[in-house]
């Protein structure tokens, strides 16, 4: 029973997860186009947690997070989770627009999936690339970090990819999840 309440005041807990919004990459409309249409009669919906390959997702405390696809890059020939010796590479940016420290570690480790079906890739680990070998740390309050990672994904599975990031809070925020093609 002692072990029940504080684990069911976690879950309540990431009941209120604050919706993030989401800068678009391109096709955005102007604010002369958005002033035109009329007011939804319904209440309005949560922003999207999801952007292009490039976009960013801003979440309510402030936090910017960016996924950008680098391409196909070669690695050595003791990657680990490389497919025909390259590795598709990403670069995760994350801005802290919040007024606190964030612990950014669990964010540097993205699941990266393909396909229609979302069939999950390997990460790639290679010292000759320096891909998997380097994290977020703590971001202070207006500071920025980045850092490369790779995933094993085949050429011909390159035209879908979904880039998923932890949120900046893992109790209350959702993941960022970026789609396109390499």
């Amino acid at each position: 029973m002692l072990v029940a309440l504080p684990l069911a005041a976690l879950l309540l807990a990431g009941c209120s997860s604050p919706a993030p919004t989401v800068d678009s990459v391109a096709g955005a409309e102007s604010a002369a186009s958005q002033a035109e249409k009329p007011a939804a009669k319904t209440a309005e919906k949560p922003a999207d947690r999801s952007a292009a390959l490039g976009g960013t997702v801003t979440y309510e405390s402030g936090v910017k997070v960016t996924v950008t696809s680098l391409g196909f890059q070669p690695v050595g020939q003791y990657a680990h989770g490389a497919v025909e010796g390259q590795a598709a590479v990403f670069e995760l940016t994350v801005v802290n627009g919040s007024d606190e420290d964030l612990e950014a570690g669990l964010m540097s480790l993205p699941k990266v999936t393909v396909g229609d079906k979302n069939k999950q890739t390997e990460s790639v680990s290679d010292m000759d690339s320096d891909l998997g070998l380097n994290m977020l740390s703590t971001i202070l309050p207006g500071e920025t970090q980045t850092v490369k990672f790779g995933a094993g994904i085949a050429a011909a599975d390159a035209g879908a990819v979904r880039v998923e990031i932890s949120g900046p809070n893992m109790f209350t925020d959702k993941a960022a999840i970026f789609k396109g093609a390499l």
